[in-house]
């Protein structure tokens, strides 16, 4: 038995329990003259992480649910995000570690049919229940999707999204 405990270590790590993940999401974006937020509270999954680096499972947010508190500009991001069609943008994280004081998480986000690699900075606060915010940049153009317009000024390529997660 001995000998086997170095192999089975590693395995064990990997069978440990899923967290179960809440939070939301919230969009910034910018225009010539401002900027508004939007905000979704559906940010639902499950994740795998073996406390030191590996990372698996999914958190998925519902794209009907963005609330910028402008109905007309949510129906027109809706439509952006071909939210009928393709009802959940969904992170698959690889990779979870401390970088400094940093938490960084690295996978896969997959919206509107498009999967692109994705590196979310923040912070973890471990505990019982672990509490994890963290954010990323994302353009229109890397998904391919039509800039929105804002009297006749386009909204800026970049968008900043921040992340807020409870895992238990």
């Amino acid at each position: 038995m001995r000998r086997l405990l170095p192999f089975l270590l590693p395995l064990l790590a990997l069978a440990q329990a899923p967290y179960r993940v809440e939070g939301s999401a919230v969009y910034r974006g910018t225009f010539l003259f401002g900027a508004w937020e939007g905000k979704n509270p559906t940010a639902r999954g499950e994740v795998l992480w073996d406390g030191r680096e590996r990372a698996g499972g999914r958190v998925c947010v519902e794209q009907g649910a963005w609330d910028s508190g402008n109905a007309e500009r949510d129906e027109k991001a809706r439509k952006i995000l071909k939210a009928e069609e393709y009802p959940l943008a969904c992170l698959y994280p690889e990779r979870a570690h401390r970088e400094g004081e940093a938490f960084v998480v690295e996978g896969t986000l997959e919206m509107v049919g498009k999967r692109r690699p994705v590196r979310i900075v923040g912070t973890l606060l471990e505990g019982s229940p672990m509490r994890f915010r963290g954010s990323f940049r994302t353009r229109f153009s890397e998904w391919g999707l039509e800039r929105p317009s804002f009297l006749f000024l386009e909204v800026d390529d970049p968008l900043e999204v921040r992340l807020e997660a409870t895992l238990r």
